[in-house]
């Protein structure tokens, strides 16, 4: 797309989030100053073009001492990863973290897990329907549940990067150009949804 920023619909739900819709999220957690974290970074680039999957790249900063300030990163998305790190009681956060539709973890590196979970959460019946349409800057979003035994939730709208590419100048990926894909900017909340009615 030749938009510079693409906006997307994100439902957070009390509750594993492999029931939540038709197309299954893979979010990284990632830093220009990981070494060990190309790789991953590659294989969601890989993963952004399928169908029915929805890849979002969260910067974390944690790594910035490194003697390089990854541009995207931010206190917001490591918090978002100790949200994570608190569910599954990880004894420590760690970069090319792959979180897959809110209920598994990996490394984000490991192909083969990444995607056998992915296969997992397509395989299982969407619970809510999702329909976007788009006109003149605007947006309208409707999300209709498909089961009556959804949650409540909320609606957060998240602003994203589709494609970035950084020259690194210092820091253990130094002398390297990385290329990214959705990258996330930030997350705002839109509304409280009760799980049962369309918003």
């Amino acid at each position: 797309m030749c938009l510079p920023l693409i906006l997307a619909v994100v439902l957070s739900f009390w509750m594993p989030a492999a029931v939540v819709a038709q197309n299954v999220v893979v979010e990284l957690l990632t830093s220009q100053g990981c070494s060990s974290c190309p790789p991953a970074d590659k294989v969601l680039h890989d993963m952004a073009l399928e169908d029915e999957l929805i890849v979002l790249g969260w910067h974390v900063d944690y790594w910035d001492y490194l003697g390089w300030n990854d541009e995207f990163a931010s206190p917001e998305n490591t918090k978002r990863q100790m949200g994570y790190r608190d569910r599954w009681n990880l004894r420590s956060l760690y970069t090319l973290q792959a979180v897959i539709h809110g209920e598994a973890q990996v490394v984000g590196s490991n192909e083969r897990e990444v995607r056998m979970y992915v296969g997992q959460f397509q395989a299982e019946k969407p619970m809510l329907k999702i329909d976007a349409t788009a006109s003149a800057g605007s947006a309208q979003v409707r999300v209709s549940p498909k089961t009556s035994k959804l949650p409540e939730a909320e609606v957060f709208l998240v602003r994203i990067i589709p494609d970035a590419s950084t020259d690194i100048r210092r820091g253990e990926n130094a002398g390297r150009t990385i290329n990214y894909v959705n990258v996330v900017q930030d997350i705002t909340w839109i509304a409280d949804w009760n799980g049962r009615s369309s918003i």
